[in-house]
């Protein structure tokens, strides 16, 4: 009885201890594919004259997402399913609780709008960004984890600016989120600082223009 008793405590003490662990390993695992997606947008821009890779892939009818799919084949997918494409590798958070009946939306992973829209169809989406319009690109966000409870990543594969009425910032990780940033650096980034903006701009770190 004793020695039940015993292990039955080390198993108390221990669990917590490996549930954090797990916690910190998917994060780390996100940050890589963050970093990962980066190093695809860096070649996209190669290929394709300096612009940022847009939000939505002309001609494809799954909301307005899609920058997956033109992102995917520097990532060595360029074959797969859409939705493999979508919701798995690099474009899937490991921590990721989001459920949606459509595979596609599955990911976790959203792209800032404010980088550019492929034809503009909808009124005030941006068109194509160059890489050099962006003021301060170590400071905005490319693409990020969403938030869990919804919002538009969960429909559209997209992230907006906390004073967007479509959602807010998420705190999957340890309150906060991995982004890949529009230099192609991959970083945490806690939520309140996310809400709080900087130099007086909330929107600052999803806005192309920092004044």
């Amino acid at each position: 009885m004793v020695v039940v008793a015993i292990i039955g405590i080390l198993a108390s003490m221990l669990l917590p201890a490996l549930g954090k662990s797990r916690k910190q390993a998917k994060q780390a695992v996100c940050l890589s594919n963050q970093k990962q997606i980066g190093v695809a947008e860096a070649m996209y821009q190669d290929d394709n004259d300096q612009y940022h890779c847009p939000r939505n892939m002309p001609g494809q009818s799954y909301g307005y997402g899609g920058w997956q799919l033109l992102l995917a084949p520097y990532q060595g997918n360029a074959n797969s399913s859409i939705g493999d494409t979508y919701s798995a590798g690099v474009f899937q958070c490991p921590s990721s609780q989001l459920a949606f009946v459509n595979e596609w939306q599955n990911g976790g992973i959203g792209y800032n709008s404010n980088l550019g829209f492929s034809d503009g169809s909808n009124a005030g989406d941006p068109l194509l960004v160059r890489v050099n319009e962006v003021e301060k690109p170590s400071d905005t966000i490319m693409a990020a984890d969403g938030n869990e409870t919804g919002g538009a990543v969960y429909l559209d594969n997209q992230i907006f600016s906390p004073t967007s009425p479509h959602g807010t910032p998420g705190e999957r990780h340890k309150g906060g989120i991995n982004a890949v940033w529009a230099d192609g650096h991959a970083a945490w980034k806690s939520k309140i600082q996310l809400m709080a903006g900087k130099y007086g701009n909330i929107d600052y770190y999803y806005a192309i223009s920092k004044q």
